[in-house]
């Protein structure tokens, strides 16, 4: 997180480091663009561009400066690249030198320019140009004191320049008058920083309660993650305020322990537990692989759901496929107390159901009701009467195509609550 208060001793975010980044990059390719582009004008019209480009000494010096500015925006954006992509972090420290490298060489530059080329007119377009530049770029540090130590290094690399410029030429004039000139250029810079860095110090603000409220959501998440399905957990913090619910089309599935309280009776409060552990470890890791999502863990059982929370138009496969390697991992399941194979009891149905955040300011639950939530809880308790560990209906037969030769066809089944029998499949 960016800190409230600058502290130089205190590690550069990751989204500070690519800030940046492309802040060095866009300033090497300004810097392409200028090396191009020079050059090339001054050989279509060589008198466009001042005479002192030819200049041998002037144009050898200026490359030499040129290049050292440029090498060491090419070792920052490396830098900066490394950094990201390896997920390292570096102390704020490091961006006291770069500022004083990138507004310590334009001076030694304009120095050397006008020291060959016996002009102060570089000091009128370029020289304020560069620094202008670098001083809008300075903004992308997002931090207030960068802005303004960059407005205080230009306005002095500026005005020095400038006064050793009319003592080394001595230009003939009213100098009281140029130095005032550039000495109010200079305080213009100093402005222009001060400028960048109230801009910046408003998009710090921004970015940090962006940050923060994105941090504050990571954070709930992974602690309702902990309690919830992650995408239940994602649908009550995207519906928190919502207080109508919604239709949606999907299987819902109830599995239940058996002999679960006999064996609890049996066991100590840590081996009740530490079994538990074991028995839902794999069956989450199912449910979830399968695209579905669990609602509730009901102690010696879970209510979960496939192409609610969020739309799957394969939830009804995706749920049989479940239930099928939920059986398969519980078959190989043994209790330690008596040796005896552990079983379960899978009720799956599909259809229309009802989902909303139920509850109040103080507690909410992400969810689903509707006489087809009924039905599937009925179905699972129906494997107690057929002695068998899953069961669907006739709406989940239906649409398994393939699947249909693993199922027995138990016939029409009366269910307390429901007015019309239901047709059910065993799953062998």
């Amino acid at each position: 997180m960016f800190a409230e208060h600058y502290k130089f001793h205190e590690p550069l975010h990751l989204e500070f480091l690519k800030i940046e980044r492309k802040r060095a990059g866009i300033i090497l390719v300004l810097f392409l663009i200028s090396s191009v582009l020079i050059p090339v004008l001054h050989h279509l019209s060589p008198n466009l561009l001042r005479a002192s480009l030819n200049n041998k000494k002037f144009v050898d010096s200026m490359l030499f400066w040129w290049m050292i500015f440029f090498l060491f925006e090419i070792f920052v954006f490396i830098r900066m690249n490394w950094l990201i992509r390896n997920k390292r972090s570096i102390s704020k420290k490091v961006l006291i030198p770069n500022l004083i490298m990138e507004f310590g060489l334009p001076a030694v530059i304009l120095l050397n320019a006008i020291k060959y080329d016996n002009s102060l007119l570089l000091l009128e377009y370029d020289g304020l140009t560069f620094y202008f530049l670098l001083l809008m770029l300075s903004a992308m540090h997002l931090d207030f004191k960068i802005s303004l130590g960059a407005g205080i290094l230009a306005c002095i690399g500026y005005w020095g320049v400038s006064y050793w410029g009319i003592q080394f030429l001595k230009p003939v004039g009213d100098v009281e008058q140029m130095i005032e000139i550039y000495l109010m250029r200079s305080m213009g810079l100093l402005s222009a920083g001060i400028i960048a860095g109230v801009v910046a110090a408003e998009i710090r603000k921004r970015v940090n309660n962006l940050l923060k409220a994105k941090d504050d959501q990571n954070e709930m998440e992974s602690l309702l993650g902990q309690q919830l399905s992650t995408h239940i957990a994602k649908e009550l913090i995207l519906h928190k305020n919502d207080k109508v619910g919604q239709k949606m089309t999907g299987s819902i599935m109830f599995m239940d322990i058996r002999n679960f309280t006999s064996m609890a009776d049996q066991q100590s409060p840590e081996e009740t537990i530490e079994f538990q552990n074991a028995i839902f470890d794999p069956l989450i890791r199912i449910i979830e692989k399968n695209n579905g999502i669990i609602h509730q863990i009901l102690g010696d059982g879970f209510m979960a759901s496939f192409g609610v929370a969020v739309e799957n138009p394969n939830h009804v496969v995706d749920a049989y496929c479940a239930g099928v390697q939920i059986v398969e991992v519980i078959n190989h399941c043994r209790n330690e107390i008596n040796g005896d194979k552990t079983r379960v009891g899978i009720g799956l149905h599909c259809g229309e159901v009802i989902t909303g955040n139920i509850g109040n300011e103080i507690r909410k639950q992400f969810s689903i009701a509707g006489k087809n939530v009924i039905i599937a809880s009925r179905i699972e308790q129906l494997n107690k009467q057929f002695d068998s560990q899953f069961l669907v209906s006739k709406a989940v037969a239906d649409q398994l195509n393939g699947n249909r030769n693993t199922l027995i066809n138990l016939g029409k089944i009366k269910m307390k609550g429901i007015d019309e029998k239901i047709e059910l499949f065993q799953v062998v």
